[in-house]
């Protein structure tokens, strides 16, 4: 199969990477994707595109008679998360002095691990390490940027300069009044939990963990 039953490409929701222009504008509300979408999104990928190069013939290539290249494969889940964290960029998901979500951070870890399993994996590949290799390292490094950001963020949030009876500044956990003034309930980066990529929630560590290996079937009602 291609897709888990009963989707279709628009609930996939996966979008080719595009530069804002004079022509083209990306903040257009309706076509913006909510972290939900993009969480779903990196699990669309993860789970139904990432292994088609070990799969087996992919009808859409060379008649359904072969698997589609690794190179073909990378470069489209290589454009694809760019404009996932191109999403995230246009609603404010900077980090530190703009918004952070947890599920943001869980999109951004994803991509930062794929990245690096690619230049591990692919490495053997001629044409990966002479042409593809610096642009994946590159996204690397601005994928690991915005998750430092996300995590600066967090700890920002948890720890603040209070005045001691001397009036000097000391460091202490932040109270309720003071993370709840910053959007917080806690001092822990803020979010829905993990769900599955139908929308079934994670309810503990070793289903997260078994995440990847379970069959999709069709999405939330």
């Amino acid at each position: 199969e291609l897709h888990p039953q009963n989707w279709t490409l628009r609930d996939t929701c996966v979008k080719r990477f595009r530069r804002s222009a004079a022509d083209y504008k990306l903040d257009v509300p309706e076509w913006v994707r909510p972290p939900e979408a993009l969480e779903r999104v990196c699990s669309y990928l993860e789970e139904w595109v990432m292994e088609r190069d070990r799969q087996g013939p992919d009808p859409r290539f060379s008649g359904g008679t072969a698997a589609p290249p690794s190179l073909d494969v990378y470069q489209f889940i290589w454009d694809r998360t760019r404009m996932v964290r191109k999403d995230f960029i246009l609603q404010n998901y900077v980090g530190t002095g703009g918004k952070c979500d947890a599920m943001a951070v869980r999109c951004h870890e994803r991509i930062a691990r794929w990245h690096a399993m690619c230049e591990h994996q692919l490495s053997h590949i001629d044409d990966f390490a002479v042409m593809q290799s610096q642009q994946n390292i590159q996204e690397l490094g601005q994928t690991m940027k915005t998750l430092n950001q996300y995590y600066d963020d967090a700890l920002g949030r948890s720890v603040v300069e209070k005045p001691d009876e001397d009036g000097n500044e000391t460091a202490v956990k932040g109270r309720a009044s003071d993370t709840l003034a910053h959007g917080c309930s806690s001092n822990f980066v803020q979010g829905a939990p993990p769900a599955d990529f139908n929308g079934t929630p994670l309810k503990s560590p070793s289903d997260e963990t078994s995440l990847a290996g379970r069959a999709i079937c069709k999405p939330k009602q």
